[in-house]
Protein backbone atom coordinates (compact mmCIF):
# COMPACT_ATOMS: atom_id res chain seq x y z
CA UNK A 1 0.00 0.00 0.00
CA UNK A 2 2.76 2.73 1.18
CA UNK A 3 4.33 1.72 -2.47
CA UNK A 4 1.18 3.15 -4.67
CA UNK A 5 0.67 6.07 -2.30
CA UNK A 6 4.24 7.08 -3.15
CA UNK A 7 3.87 6.41 -6.99
CA UNK A 8 0.89 8.32 -6.84
CA UNK A 9 2.65 11.14 -5.04
CA UNK A 10 5.27 11.40 -7.29
CA UNK A 11 3.23 11.54 -10.36
CA UNK A 12 1.06 14.37 -9.17
CA UNK A 13 4.39 16.33 -8.76
CA UNK A 14 5.43 15.65 -11.98
CA UNK A 15 2.45 16.49 -14.06
CA UNK A 16 2.92 20.10 -13.71
CA UNK A 17 6.36 19.76 -14.84
CA UNK A 18 5.69 17.86 -17.97
CA UNK A 19 2.65 20.80 -18.48
CA UNK A 20 5.48 23.38 -18.58
CA UNK A 21 8.09 21.81 -21.00
CA UNK A 22 5.46 21.07 -23.55
CA UNK A 23 6.44 23.73 -26.95
CA UNK A 24 3.69 26.57 -27.12
CA UNK A 25 2.42 26.89 -30.46
CA UNK A 26 3.40 30.28 -32.59
CA UNK A 27 -0.10 32.76 -32.30
CA UNK A 28 -1.37 32.10 -35.82
CA UNK A 29 -0.84 35.38 -38.00
CA UNK A 30 -3.77 37.42 -38.66
CA UNK A 31 -5.26 36.58 -42.01
CA UNK A 32 -6.01 39.58 -43.09
CA UNK A 33 -2.34 40.85 -42.69
CA UNK A 34 -1.03 38.01 -44.68
CA UNK A 35 -3.58 38.56 -47.50
CA UNK A 36 -2.85 42.52 -47.39
CA UNK A 37 0.70 41.57 -47.38
CA UNK A 38 0.69 38.82 -50.11
CA UNK A 39 -1.64 41.82 -52.64
CA UNK A 40 1.28 44.25 -51.43
CA UNK A 41 3.80 41.33 -52.91
CA UNK A 42 1.79 40.33 -55.55
CA UNK A 43 1.55 44.46 -56.78
CA UNK A 44 5.13 44.94 -56.68
CA UNK A 45 5.95 41.77 -58.62
CA UNK A 46 3.47 43.28 -61.52
CA UNK A 47 5.02 46.22 -61.53
CA UNK A 48 8.88 44.77 -61.95
CA UNK A 49 7.06 42.79 -64.65
CA UNK A 50 6.05 45.43 -66.15
CA UNK A 51 9.35 47.69 -65.94
CA UNK A 52 11.05 44.66 -67.14
CA UNK A 53 8.94 45.15 -70.52
CA UNK A 54 10.00 48.56 -70.75
CA UNK A 55 13.60 47.63 -70.05
CA UNK A 56 13.33 45.56 -72.80
CA UNK A 57 11.89 47.93 -75.27
CA UNK A 58 14.55 50.53 -74.60
CA UNK A 59 17.21 47.98 -74.89
CA UNK A 60 15.68 47.05 -78.45
CA UNK A 61 15.37 50.72 -79.19
CA UNK A 62 18.83 51.36 -78.54
CA UNK A 63 20.12 48.09 -80.68
CA UNK A 64 18.42 49.93 -83.31
CA UNK A 65 19.44 53.77 -82.86
CA UNK A 66 22.65 55.07 -82.92
CA UNK A 67 24.50 58.48 -81.44
CA UNK A 68 22.34 59.96 -78.21
CA UNK A 69 19.33 58.53 -79.67
CA UNK A 70 20.70 55.14 -78.41
CA UNK A 71 22.08 56.85 -74.90
CA UNK A 72 18.56 57.82 -74.13
CA UNK A 73 17.29 54.08 -75.13
CA UNK A 74 20.10 52.80 -72.61
CA UNK A 75 19.29 55.41 -70.15
CA UNK A 76 15.67 54.47 -70.16
CA UNK A 77 16.47 50.87 -69.91
CA UNK A 78 18.70 51.38 -66.47
CA UNK A 79 15.74 53.46 -65.64
CA UNK A 80 13.60 50.54 -66.10
CA UNK A 81 15.83 48.45 -64.54
CA UNK A 82 15.60 50.89 -61.17
CA UNK A 83 11.86 50.74 -61.24
CA UNK A 84 11.90 47.05 -61.01
CA UNK A 85 14.46 47.14 -58.46
CA UNK A 86 12.21 49.11 -56.32
CA UNK A 87 9.00 47.20 -57.05
CA UNK A 88 11.26 43.82 -55.62
CA UNK A 89 12.06 45.78 -52.50
CA UNK A 90 8.53 46.66 -52.15
CA UNK A 91 7.75 43.02 -52.59
CA UNK A 92 10.06 42.45 -50.28
CA UNK A 93 9.15 44.81 -47.16
CA UNK A 94 6.13 43.58 -47.51
CA UNK A 95 6.99 39.92 -46.83
CA UNK A 96 8.98 41.21 -43.92
CA UNK A 97 6.32 43.04 -42.56
CA UNK A 98 4.32 39.84 -41.93
CA UNK A 99 6.44 38.75 -39.91
CA UNK A 100 6.65 34.98 -41.23
CA UNK A 101 9.34 32.63 -42.49
CA UNK A 102 9.12 31.97 -45.83
CA UNK A 103 8.87 28.50 -45.63
CA UNK A 104 5.28 29.58 -43.48
CA UNK A 105 2.42 28.06 -45.02
CA UNK A 106 0.28 31.13 -44.53
CA UNK A 107 2.68 33.49 -46.49
CA UNK A 108 3.76 31.49 -48.97
CA UNK A 109 2.17 33.73 -51.27
CA UNK A 110 4.20 36.72 -50.21
CA UNK A 111 7.92 35.41 -50.62
CA UNK A 112 7.26 33.85 -54.40
CA UNK A 113 5.65 37.43 -55.13
CA UNK A 114 8.74 39.04 -53.97
CA UNK A 115 10.65 36.15 -55.87
CA UNK A 116 8.89 37.17 -59.11
CA UNK A 117 9.97 40.77 -58.25
CA UNK A 118 13.60 40.12 -57.76
CA UNK A 119 13.74 37.82 -60.75
CA UNK A 120 11.86 40.90 -62.89
CA UNK A 121 14.45 43.16 -61.68
CA UNK A 122 17.09 41.11 -62.48
CA UNK A 123 16.09 40.56 -66.21
CA UNK A 124 15.37 45.04 -66.17
CA UNK A 125 18.98 45.15 -64.75
CA UNK A 126 20.71 42.98 -67.55
CA UNK A 127 18.65 44.41 -70.33
CA UNK A 128 19.72 47.99 -70.07
CA UNK A 129 23.38 46.76 -69.49
CA UNK A 130 22.83 45.15 -72.67
CA UNK A 131 21.32 47.76 -74.67
CA UNK A 132 24.45 50.12 -73.47
CA UNK A 133 26.75 47.53 -74.20
CA UNK A 134 25.45 46.82 -77.80
CA UNK A 135 24.46 50.04 -79.32
CA UNK A 136 26.57 51.34 -81.86
CA UNK A 137 28.61 54.37 -81.93
CA UNK A 138 28.35 56.26 -85.24
CA UNK A 139 31.64 58.15 -85.30
CA UNK A 140 31.28 61.67 -85.94
CA UNK A 141 32.34 63.95 -89.06
CA UNK A 142 35.70 65.53 -88.15
CA UNK A 143 35.93 66.55 -91.66
CA UNK A 144 39.40 64.70 -92.16
CA UNK A 145 41.60 65.75 -95.10
CA UNK A 146 40.81 63.45 -98.33
CA UNK A 147 44.52 61.65 -98.30
CA UNK A 148 45.43 58.19 -99.45
CA UNK A 149 48.55 55.87 -100.07
CA UNK A 150 48.70 56.94 -103.67
CA UNK A 151 48.25 60.91 -102.76
CA UNK A 152 49.64 60.72 -98.61
CA UNK A 153 49.25 64.37 -96.69
CA UNK A 154 53.19 65.87 -95.18
CA UNK A 155 53.47 65.44 -91.36
CA UNK A 156 55.33 68.70 -90.00
CA UNK A 157 57.71 66.00 -88.40
CA UNK A 158 58.57 65.14 -91.81
CA UNK A 159 58.76 68.53 -93.06
CA UNK A 160 60.97 70.00 -90.55
CA UNK A 161 63.58 67.54 -91.67
CA UNK A 162 63.37 68.62 -95.38
CA UNK A 163 67.04 70.07 -96.81
CA UNK A 164 66.85 73.46 -98.52
CA UNK A 165 68.55 73.67 -101.88
CA UNK A 166 69.44 76.64 -103.85
CA UNK A 167 69.21 76.41 -107.13
CA UNK A 168 71.83 79.76 -107.68
CA UNK A 169 69.26 81.68 -109.91
CA UNK A 170 69.01 85.55 -109.02
CA UNK A 171 66.70 86.25 -106.23
CA UNK A 172 65.03 88.64 -108.49
CA UNK A 173 64.10 85.44 -110.72
CA UNK A 174 60.29 84.52 -110.72
CA UNK A 175 60.21 81.07 -109.55
CA UNK A 176 59.00 78.10 -111.78
CA UNK A 177 58.61 74.67 -110.88
CA UNK A 178 61.46 72.80 -112.39
CA UNK A 179 60.54 70.10 -114.66
CA UNK A 180 63.64 67.96 -114.25
CA UNK A 181 63.87 64.17 -113.98
CA UNK A 182 66.84 64.79 -111.81
CA UNK A 183 68.42 67.56 -109.31
CA UNK A 184 70.86 69.58 -111.30
CA UNK A 185 74.45 69.56 -110.35
CA UNK A 186 74.44 73.38 -110.21
CA UNK A 187 72.06 73.37 -107.20
CA UNK A 188 73.66 73.70 -103.64
CA UNK A 189 72.61 72.08 -100.30
CA UNK A 190 72.66 75.18 -98.20
CA UNK A 191 69.90 74.77 -95.20
CA UNK A 192 67.64 72.63 -92.89
CA UNK A 193 63.79 73.58 -92.10
CA UNK A 194 64.00 73.35 -88.27
CA UNK A 195 60.46 74.38 -87.56
CA UNK A 196 56.85 75.53 -89.19
CA UNK A 197 55.13 79.07 -88.33
CA UNK A 198 50.92 79.10 -88.02
CA UNK A 199 49.36 82.04 -86.91
CA UNK A 200 46.28 81.95 -84.72
CA UNK A 201 43.92 80.51 -87.35
CA UNK A 202 46.64 77.72 -88.12
CA UNK A 203 47.64 78.46 -91.40
CA UNK A 204 51.32 78.31 -92.02
CA UNK A 205 52.70 81.40 -92.43
CA UNK A 206 56.78 80.63 -92.74
CA UNK A 207 59.58 78.46 -91.75
CA UNK A 208 62.18 78.47 -89.54
CA UNK A 209 65.67 78.10 -90.93
CA UNK A 210 69.02 76.41 -89.87
CA UNK A 211 71.25 77.98 -92.01
CA UNK A 212 75.24 76.76 -91.91
CA UNK A 213 76.15 74.80 -88.68
CA UNK A 214 76.80 71.22 -88.47
CA UNK A 215 74.60 68.98 -86.92
CA UNK A 216 72.44 72.12 -85.76
CA UNK A 217 75.04 73.05 -84.00
CA UNK A 218 76.21 77.01 -84.50
CA UNK A 219 73.55 77.19 -87.47
CA UNK A 220 72.04 80.53 -87.55
CA UNK A 221 68.46 80.48 -87.62
CA UNK A 222 66.16 82.50 -89.68
CA UNK A 223 62.26 83.08 -90.64
CA UNK A 224 61.30 82.49 -94.00
CA UNK A 225 57.91 83.22 -95.62
CA UNK A 226 55.89 81.00 -97.21
CA UNK A 227 56.81 82.24 -100.57
CA UNK A 228 60.57 81.83 -100.03
CA UNK A 229 60.96 78.29 -100.49
CA UNK A 230 59.47 75.98 -102.18
CA UNK A 231 58.67 72.22 -101.66
CA UNK A 232 59.91 69.86 -104.75
CA UNK A 233 59.94 66.51 -105.45
CA UNK A 234 62.56 65.01 -108.21
CA UNK A 235 62.22 60.89 -108.61
CA UNK A 236 61.72 59.81 -104.65
CA UNK A 237 63.10 62.75 -103.11
CA UNK A 238 61.10 65.61 -101.60
CA UNK A 239 63.01 68.27 -100.62
CA UNK A 240 62.37 72.44 -100.48
CA UNK A 241 64.18 74.73 -103.16
CA UNK A 242 65.03 78.32 -103.65
CA UNK A 243 66.34 80.93 -105.91
CA UNK A 244 68.23 82.95 -102.59
CA UNK A 245 71.83 81.83 -102.19
CA UNK A 246 73.29 80.95 -99.08
CA UNK A 247 75.41 84.42 -98.51
CA UNK A 248 71.85 86.33 -99.21
CA UNK A 249 69.99 83.73 -96.52
CA UNK A 250 72.99 84.47 -93.82
CA UNK A 251 72.42 87.90 -94.56
CA UNK A 252 68.86 88.12 -92.86
CA UNK A 253 68.40 88.83 -88.80
CA UNK A 254 68.59 86.19 -86.71
CA UNK A 255 65.23 84.57 -85.68
CA UNK A 256 63.47 86.15 -82.68
CA UNK A 257 61.97 83.08 -80.56
CA UNK A 258 59.93 85.75 -78.44
CA UNK A 259 58.07 86.29 -81.32
CA UNK A 260 56.03 82.58 -81.26
CA UNK A 261 54.73 80.54 -78.87
CA UNK A 262 56.17 77.72 -77.39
Amino acid sequence: MKPLVIAATTLALASPVFAQTETTPPPEMPAEQVEDAATAAESAADQAEQAAEQAEQAADQAAEETGDAAAQAADDAADAADAASDAANDATGAAAETGMAPDAPAGDAVPEAAEDAADAASDAADAAADAAAEAPVTPPDVNPPAISEAEPGVLSSWLTSRRIWTTNQPSTTEWVDPAVEERPAEWQDIAKVNDIVLDDSGQVVGYVADIGGFLGIGAKKVLLGVDAIHLVTIGNDTFFATNYTKAELEALPDFDEKTVRK
